[in-house]
């Protein structure tokens, strides 16, 4: 899992997060831009477990960042995804 302690109390990471609670609005996402399939193959041919990141969700698990290695995970059939999360108000599901 990705570990940073310098989100100075705004984000938390979250371990094993199920990946169907989370949601996608794309007005919410830091890059609105459609979710490119060669990218996607690309990152699953190379997929290094050690070079992985969470995906970044706001606290209602809306994806702000990361819908590509969302897409990856789901490509891969994983039931869950570290996630960083806004921690205003987020009670793990």
């Amino acid at each position: 899992m990705y570990s940073n302690p310098s989100f100075n109390g705004m984000w938390q990471t979250i371990d094993k997060v199920p990946i169907d609670f989370i949601k996608v609005d794309k007005s919410l996402l830091s890059f609105a831009n459609e979710v490119d399939t060669s990218q996607v193959l690309h990152m699953l041919v190379n997929f290094d477990q050690e070079l992985w990141m969470p995906v970044l969700v706001d606290r209602n698990l809306f994806l702000l960042d990361g819908q590509h290695r969302l897409a990856v995970a789901r490509q891969l059939c994983l039931k869950y995804i570290d996630v960083v999360v806004q921690t205003d108000g987020y009670t793990r599901p």
